[in-house]
């Protein structure tokens, strides 16, 4: 039912791989998704996928800040009596790479509070991308809608620091990525009123399955391959059954949930796009691109 839509959505749904090292020496990777909105490289992702890269400022912040008081104390290496230690997960690079080297995101908008970002790629040639979304009519979308989410779970994400040049690379045997689809059904709206950046409504879709790791900014589309949410939480819903098991001679109480995607909204997604006058189709209009 969704091979053809799955083809599509291929075409414009893009890993992000976050890579960071701690003051320890420990090298972690992530992954996330995106999506490629247009021919001039603007991009739209979940704003969580920042989070790393705002603690890695704080902690910059962090070190520079014991480095100066343990210096004004005299010299020494940082484990003398008085001198102040640092945190050895406190976070010394940073790294995003946005599906190809070299390529930085400029002019991003983030709103945590939905959970989104928009930017653009830099340097980005059209031509990587062969065919662009197509975002569904906001008063067409109904409960009952089968839809499928896209993303890069499952995958074993590695990265190594070259200390020699001071970057990242991604471990060989890494890429390419495979991607994951997961159907679902469109269960409800869910309205978590306004932002406070730039006072957007907070609308979501509800779908019967979860998000995956990995899957975070990806898209969540129909049958024909039409942007239909962006997929950016996981909610679990309690069940309200508490069945009994035994682990080791004890008697546990084990509470039941189902797990559900939560994406936002085409609608919310397009006011966003359209305040910031970034290009974007939508279903049904001949000339291919809407801007405000």
């Amino acid at each position: 039912m969704f091979a053809d839509a799955c083809d599509k959505a291929a075409k414009f749904t893009r890993p992000l791989i976050i890579s960071t090292r701690h003051m320890d020496g420990k090298v972690d990777a992530t992954c996330g998704a995106f999506v490629i909105l247009n021919k001039e490289g603007w991009i739209m992702t979940a704003g969580h996928m920042f989070d790393s890269f705002v603690k890695f400022q704080g902690d910059q912040n962090k070190i520079k800040e014991v480095e100066g008081l343990n210096s004004s104390r005299g010299p020494g290496t940082g484990h003398m009596p008085g001198m102040i230690r640092t945190d050895p997960d406190w976070l010394t690079n940073h790294s995003f790479w946005w599906a190809w080297d070299g390529v930085r995101l400029v002019e991003a908008f983030v709103d945590r509070q939905i959970d989104i970002c928009v930017g653009r790629l830099e340097p980005f040639d059209s031509k990587w991308i062969t065919e662009y979304p197509v975002f569904r009519d906001p008063n067409s979308l109904r409960p009952g809608t089968s839809v499928c989410r896209l993303g890069f779970p499952f995958a074993n994400v590695e990265s190594e620091f070259d200390e020699s040049v001071k970057s990242f690379r991604i471990k060989k045997g890494v890429l390419p990525l495979p991607l994951f689809p997961n159907d679902g059904m469109h269960t409800r709206n869910v309205l978590k009123g306004r932002s406070k950046e730039g006072n957007y409504e907070m609308l979501y879709v509800e779908t019967t399955t979860p998000g995956l790791r990995g899957q975070s900014g990806g898209p969540i589309f129909d049958t024909k391959g039409r942007i239909y949410a962006m997929q950016v939480q996981t909610a679990h819903m309690p069940l309200g059954f508490q069945p009994t098991a035994e682990y080791e001679g004890k008697r546990v109480v084990e509470n039941q949930f189902i797990n559900v995607g939560l994406g936002i909204h085409t609608k919310t997604i397009q006011t966003i796009l359209k305040d910031r006058n970034i290009k974007f189709q939508v279903e049904g209009e001949k000339s291919g691109y809407r801007i405000s």
